[in-house]
């Protein structure tokens, strides 16, 4: 994921004289994640599990490629194409009707400013999401994640885990402190006001990390694809969101810790959901066993509870490939509960 194939390209003072470079340096890196698993899985509310090989445990898998040249004074320009794709059946995207490239696909420029990026690229509540939680961005099995972006399973964020026709600024490291912003255009016929902002911040010093982040979804801003399945698990249609997280490396143990907060307009009312989650990450030989647990109030228009807890261990052989096993228990008050379990395996290039 971090590196990989990667190929060369010098081109010639003679190609490049007639814009006035004299060489320019060109990088091309193919990468991704394959993510399988097999176990059973019960939604809450099933009559029973389903015994299933899925894709995507800890991380949904990917293939991507990038591209970067070098630009006068330092700068370096990047496009990027990230493909989801489901390892066990051979089939592409996350789902039918999943856009392709729909974890990323932009065009950006990097420098000592910062980055810039225009295109689809990572939602600006995500990345605060998935480092303040032991499971990271696990849609298998993560309770931050079932709680917030998992639509299909009554995860009440709305607008994905990515953003489409976005424009998106991301600081240099300053104190300890990365800064990003985001801003989405609706491109709504007549409603050209409406659209999707947000923004967070992340702060590492030390074994410490503390992020911020929030989110403003107007109406009109959230369209079949673009909203937690076919207008989102609680049929949002505008949404404002606020996240604060935090982990601390003890040594011993790492803990995490957030909490979340959405008011959904559904065109019908409001529904707000406050969710925190708590979690320990504990060194056991060359591995980790984890364990998260996430509590969420909904009120408005509807009035429920949800509760899920997750234990697992995950072993990592090298840096490509680690093996993990996890248990998830669900449960949704006006709902019923489920229990999700499973042993898997990652690789990463």
């Amino acid at each position: 994921m971090k590196s990989s194939i990667r190929t060369t390209v010098l081109a010639t003072s003679a190609l490049l004289g007639l814009s006035g470079l004299a060489h320019a340096e060109t990088e091309a890196s193919f990468y991704g994640v394959l993510d399988v698993w097999a176990g059973s899985k019960e939604l809450p509310g099933a009559d029973d599990g389903t015994a299933k090989l899925d894709a995507g445990g800890m991380t949904t898998s990917f293939l991507g490629a990038k591209v970067t040249t070098t630009l006068p004074n330092g700068m370096i320009g990047m496009a990027v194409a990230e493909s989801f794709l489901r390892p066990d059946t051979g089939e592409d995207r996350r789902y039918s009707g999943d856009e392709f490239f729909a974890r990323n696909a932009y065009v950006g420029v990097a420098g000592e400013f910062g980055t810039l990026k225009a295109g689809r690229s990572t939602a600006p509540m995500f990345v605060p999401t998935l480092i303040s939680n032991p499971f990271g961005g696990s849609f298998g099995f993560a309770p931050a994640i079932q709680h917030s972006f998992l639509g299909g399973n009554n995860g009440p964020t709305a607008g994905d885990s990515a953003w489409a026709n976005a424009l998106s600024y991301t600081s240099p490291k300053m104190g300890g402190v990365t800064a990003n912003v985001m801003y989405a255009f609706g491109e709504q016929e007549g409603d050209e006001g409406a659209n999707r902002v947000g923004g967070h911040l992340v702060y590492r010093g030390g074994g410490l990390m503390l992020t911020v982040a929030g989110h403003r979804i107007e109406e009109g801003a959230i369209d079949s694809n673009g909203g937690v399945g076919e207008a989102g698990a609680l049929g949002a249609v505008e949404q404002d969101g606020l996240l604060a997280g935090a982990s601390y490396d003890l040594g011993v143990v790492k803990v995490f810790a957030s909490f979340q907060q959405l008011e959904t307009g559904t065109g019908t009312g409001d529904i707000d959901t406050d969710t925190g989650q708590a979690g320990v990450s504990v060194p056991v030989g060359q591995g980790a066993a984890l364990a998260s647990y996430a509590h969420t109030d909904y009120s408005g228009d509807r009035d429920t509870k949800r509760k899920t807890w997750t234990v697992g261990y995950d072993y990592p052989f090298n840096e490509t490939l680690d093996v993990y096993v996890a248990y998830m228990h669900d449960d949704l008050e006006d709902t019923g509960d489920g229990n999700t379990y499973g042993v898997g395996s990652r690789f990463k290039f």
